[in-house]
């Protein structure tokens, strides 16, 4: 699915009509995976095929998926109902659909059917379960670390007005200080200058928005300058900036989130890495053979059906 390209990645372009359905594709811990159950995920228009790459990947959802389902009952005692995969599918159609697009037209448009969007939704049940899971074994987050992140979460909320000039070397940078000190006008300088021209164009005005939608050494020297006042020069990765703050403002008490809410923030990023380890490790455990005609299966860097070559 397109959209929801984290849970699937389809490829494209060369093209493989399929067997019958009732061909085994794959085995997984001995269960078969037949072309039929692939074949039934896809929506594609009358006549279309679906491509080796595209089949492959859809034969990897439905491989790692039923991994994931027996295991995460044997592991955690993870079940679903038809009933809560449904109400999942009603959330994640809901957050995909744009202005005016219906349930059918965002199938139809991402050449995948009701099954497939059931069994993304079973995924993401499961795996906010095992995380959920993982969570309930940690240790809370000290009182320390829960107001370094609700202070970090203030400065990722301050809104900064913010123009730069962006340069290649730190020479390059003092050479722009010291014309600014001279009393050159800092929007004619980033026109002639900066390096990101988009906003060079613009005399280095780039809007306003919340801290934590620039890297970090510019958030942080954003929100320690003096207004209106030329910065020196800031590293990061994307060469020497020199800021200049015309405007900041703090997030309302409304808009930063609770004390609850940056507990379960800092309980979901400790049991991340557990809780990837787990995804990793099951699906490396399991028995998979892929019928050669559809490809191989790799369980390492990424559980996946590798397609067959051409």
């Amino acid at each position: 699915m397109k959209k929801l390209a984290s849970l699937i990645v389809l490829g494209a372009l060369v093209l493989a009509a399929c067997g019958g359905g009732n061909e085994v594709a794959a085995t997984v811990d001995g269960t078969e995976v037949t072309v039929g159950d692939v074949e039934a995920l896809v929506n594609k228009a009358d006549g279309a095929v679906i491509s080796k790459v595209e089949f492959a990947n859809f034969l990897s959802f439905n491989i790692v998926l039923d991994i994931f389902v027996r295991q995460a009952d044997a592991d955690f005692g993870l079940t679903f109902t038809d009933e809560e995969i449904a109400t999942e599918a009603d959330e994640i159609i809901t957050a995909e659909l744009t202005e005016g697009q219906t349930r059918e037209d965002f199938l139809e448009v991402e050449e995948v059917t009701e099954q497939l969007l059931h069994q993304v939704a079973h995924q993401s049940l499961i795996e906010a379960g095992v995380r959920d899971a993982i969570k309930a074994d940690l240790e809370p987050p000290t009182q320390e670390e829960i107001d370094t992140q609700m202070e970090q979460s203030v400065a990722d909320l301050t809104e900064i007005c913010a123009a730069h000039i962006l340069v290649a070397t730190e020479a390059e940078a003092q050479a722009v200080v010291t014309r600014l000190e001279a009393g050159e006008e800092f929007a004619a300088l980033a026109a002639e200058l900066s390096t990101d021209t988009a906003s060079g164009t613009q005399g280095g005005d780039l809007g306003c928005q919340p801290s934590g939608g620039y890297v970090p050494e510019f958030a942080m020297a954003a929100i320690a300058a003096e207004l209106d006042v030329p910065t020196d020069p800031v590293f990061s990765e994307f060469g020497y900036h020199i800021l200049l703050v015309s405007d900041r403002t703090e997030a309302t008490s409304e808009e930063l989130p609770t004390e609850d809410e940056v507990v379960e923030l800092l309980l979901n990023q400790a049991a991340a890495p557990a809780s990837n380890d787990w995804f990793l490790e099951t699906a490396a455990a399991a028995v998979v053979e892929v019928n050669e005609k559809y490809g191989t299966w790799q369980s390492e860097p990424t559980p996946q059906v590798v397609p067959p070559a051409e």
